[in-house]
Formats: C-alpha cells, sequence, structure tokens
C-alpha cells in the first residue's frame, strides 16, 4: 500500500508539473540548449536568402607594354560589387554540414580602367565605349563545422569551391568566368520559431582573364589575367526545417 501511495503522489507531482510547463510556455530541461527549438541539427535544413557586398582589387596583370609613349599600364578593372543569393545548408551531423549557394550581382566597372587601356593602347576613351556593369552569377559549393550547433547562437567556419559566370554588355571587353577556392565564417542567429538571421563573411580566391577586342584596343586585341579575389560580406534571414 506503502508503494501504491508513493506512486500515486508521484504521478500527481509528474502531471501537474507537465500542466505547468504547457500553461507556461516553457519547457523544465537542463538548461535552455535543450528547449524544442534546440533540438538536433543532424538530418535538419536551413534554407537562407542574402544580400551582399563585394569588395575586389579586380587588378590586371600580364599586359603588354603600353604601345603609346609615356603611358602607364591599367590598374584595377572594378572595385566593389553588389547582389544577393539563396543558400541551402543541409547537416550531415550535429556538427557537420553541405552548403551550396547561388547568387546573381555584379560589379562596377572602374572608368579609369577603361580610361588608362584606352591612352595605353588606344587612341581615346571614345573607343572603349560606355562603362558597363560585369554581371555575375556565383555558384558555390562548401562544406562547414558548426562548432556549437545548439542554441540561439551557431557560429560557424567553411571551406569550399566557387565557380563564377561573369558577362557585361560592353562592347569592347570580355570577361571569362573564373574558378578557385572559398573560405567562409559566420554565425546563425535562430530563434524558437525556426526562423533565422545570418551573417557572413567569405573569401573568394578568384581569377579570370578579361580581353579588349579587336578593333578597339590594338589591331588583335589585348588580353589579361584578372586576380579578383573578393571579399564578401552578406547579411540575410532564413528558415530551419
Amino acid at each position: 500500500m506503502r508503494i501504491l501511495k508513493n506512486l500515486a503522489i508521484f504521478c500527481v507531482f509528474a502531471i501537474s508539473n507537465n500542466v505547468f510547463a504547457t500553461g507556461t510556455g516553457s519547457v523544465p530541461k537542463e538548461n535552455d540548449y535543450y528547449a524544442n527549438y534546440y533540438d538536433d541539427t543532424e538530418n535538419s535544413l536551413l534554407f537562407k536568402i542574402r544580400g551582399f557586398y563585394a569588395g575586389t582589387n579586380a587588378k590586371m596583370s600580364s599586359l603588354p607594354a603600353p604601345t603609346n609613349a609615356g603611358a602607364a599600364k591599367p590598374g584595377k578593372l572594378a572595385q566593389q560589387g553588389y547582389g544577393f543569393d539563396t543558400a541551402m545548408t543541409i547537416f550531415v551531423t550535429d556538427n557537420i554540414a553541405a552548403e551550396v549557394s547561388l547568387g546573381l550581382g555584379f560589379y562596377k566597372t572602374k572608368s579609369s580602367a577603361l580610361l588608362d587601356a584606352a591612352t595605353a593602347y588606344g587612341s581615346g576613351t571614345s573607343s572603349l565605349g560606355k562603362r558597363n556593369q560585369i554581371f555575375i552569377v556565383p555558384v558555390t559549393l562548401s562544406a562547414q563545422y558548426h562548432a556549437a550547433p545548439y542554441g540561439g547562437l551557431r557560429p560557424y567556419v567553411g571551406v569550399g569551391l566557387n565557380g563564377t559566370y561573369m558577362h557585361t554588355r560592353s562592347r569592347a571587353i570580355k570577361v571569362d568566368s573564373g574558378f578557385g577556392p572559398v573560405l567562409q565564417a559566420g554565425v546563425d542567429f535562430i530563434s524558437k520559431d525556426d526562423t533565422l538571421f545570418t551573417l557572413d563573411i567569405r573569401q573568394y580566391l578568384l581569377k579570370s582573364k578579361v580581353k579588349f577586342k579587336k578593333g578597339y584596343l590594338g589591331t588583335d586585341g589585348i588580353s589579361s589575367k584578372v586576380t579578383w579575389n573578393p571579399i564578401v560580406v552578406s547579411a540575410g534571414f532564413g528558415f530551419k526545417f
């Protein structure tokens, strides 16, 4: 009888405690790291939409000697860019995830670069036409390590590969696509309703080629390697599934 009495008391206590927890909206776990919205991340998925700023040197190298005496070689092709991307992160374990992102943006072509090129190899600024943006479509696949996959604040680091398609409407220049590795670090702020805010910074090691077309500069056209190596800072929002 004593055992049954103790068991009954325990059941009443457990039921009343559960009702109290439900009514107050809190879960009486050991700490907040084990509340409902901090469940295990393995097999979970994050979807993000981010806007980004890209700072780049876009330094041109391997240019031939200027054909016009006293002229300097052109320097930076572009300096900054803007755009947005969408990313999907899939967790293989609680700490390891794979992310794929697809973006759309543009770099602003430096008018001084076109002027310097026209001065060094052409007959004036009019030969290069208008200053046009360089449109970019970056695709990045990276592996990430999430040091603290529980809680509302979740930092991570990553490494991956990037391919960036480049296109410009300028009649005078053609920019090739580029490929290279990427380093990544960021943090996700995840709320109780599985929405999130994200901050991310990536260092791309990206190179491509630019060609000043035949008829605009020189008789055969002039090409150069371009070292972009942009640092991309992005912020956005998303959802956890």
